[in-house]
């Protein structure tokens, strides 16, 4: 079986690369965007391609002879227009699977978010794969939205398998959720709470995530299916950003309401841009860590018999370990 992932040098690319070899997968091409050092990929006999997947041309054949390609590429940044969201996320996943069919890809798997259910109000319903979702003008989750619908509808008409994957907040080395909250700490405003922190922080462990994704690859049952993944780790987004910034020996800020929050990140990411400077609170994390994004992942824990290996304490420990 020859795998394809896309962002291989990211966070859940190199994770996921990493617990495919050490089930003995070692059959892998990888792409990457950003010039770098490949030792890391080379010296374990990865066939690495430089390509942006929102380029058509650039990534032709790029699924040559593979079976299955793991979609993990994607723009992370939190702010954005919203070409710029759907360019890096619509445009790009359309390329890769029309290049799948044209290669006779057979399982098409493309990470998508929990951001998606980010509209269902939490009051009435925990949602699960079965929620409708709804739009809520947050540039990245509604990209995420109509790119899961293209993948289903697309590979639905050509007769090749699907998964989708939704993940929370994916922590590990170097994760968005590690570096911008630590460098918040250092800045003159630095790390706010939203609501005092009281909502679930809805994380996520890199290698826990890749180890779903490995599941989804070698299981039946992950055909044609859609599955949430979160951490069961119940914690707080208070608890996590002191324990986060207790690494730098500091504390995070006061406390500001969740609708002074997003007033303010919709102001910035308006502003800031103008003046060639990035906005120090986006809409996205704004609502990420201001409202309640707790998930259901029986589906997962059931079908795929999925758990959290790694322990808060562990990725803790880990991200410790990475900043010193």
């Amino acid at each position: 079986m020859k795998i394809l992932i896309t962002g291989i040098t990211g966070l859940i690319g190199n994770h996921l690369m990493q617990v495919l070899l050490k089930n003995g997968y070692h059959d892998i091409r990888g792409n990457y965007f950003s010039n770098r050092n490949l030792e890391e990929y080379t010296s374990k006999n990865i066939e690495m391609i430089q390509a942006d997947v929102a380029d058509e041309k650039a990534i032709h054949n790029i699924t040559k002879d593979c079976d299955v390609v793991v979609h993990t590429a994607a723009r992370v940044i939190d702010f954005g227009t919203k070409k710029q969201f759907y360019e890096a996320h619509y445009d790009a996943t359309h390329f890769l699977l029309k290049d799948a069919k044209a290669n006779s890809v057979q399982h098409f798997i493309y990470v998508s978010s929990v951001g998606v259910a980010s509209g269902i109000d939490r009051n009435k319903v925990i949602p699960d794969e079965t929620t409708p979702l709804v739009k809520t003008g947050v540039h990245y989750d509604d990209a995420k939205i109509d790119t899961e619908t293209l993948v289903k509808d697309f590979c639905t008409q050509n007769n090749i398998i699907y998964t989708i994957i939704r993940p929370a907040a994916v922590i590990g080395k170097n994760s968005v959720w590690v570096l911008e909250p630590i460098k918040r700490i250092d800045t003159a405003v630095g790390l706010k709470l939203i609501d005092n922190g009281k909502h679930p922080a809805c994380l996520l462990d890199a290698e826990n995530l890749a180890n779903g994704i490995f599941l989804c690859i070698t299981k039946e049952t992950a055909r044609n299916q859609t599955y949430f993944f979160m951490d069961d780790w119940d914690i707080s987004w208070k608890q996590y950003f002191t324990d986060l910034a207790a690494l730098k020996n500091k504390k995070p800020g006061s406390s500001i309401p969740f609708w002074l929050a997003y007033s303010l990140a919709a102001v910035a990411e308006t502003v800031f841009p103008v003046f060639g400077k990035n906005p120090p609170l986006a809409k996205k994390s704004a609502k990420a860590t201001g409202t309640n994004r707790t998930i259901s992942t029986l589906k997962a824990r059931t079908e795929l018999g999925w758990t959290s290996i790694i322990t808060y304490e562990e990725s803790m420990q880990r991200i410790k370990e990475s900043l010193s």
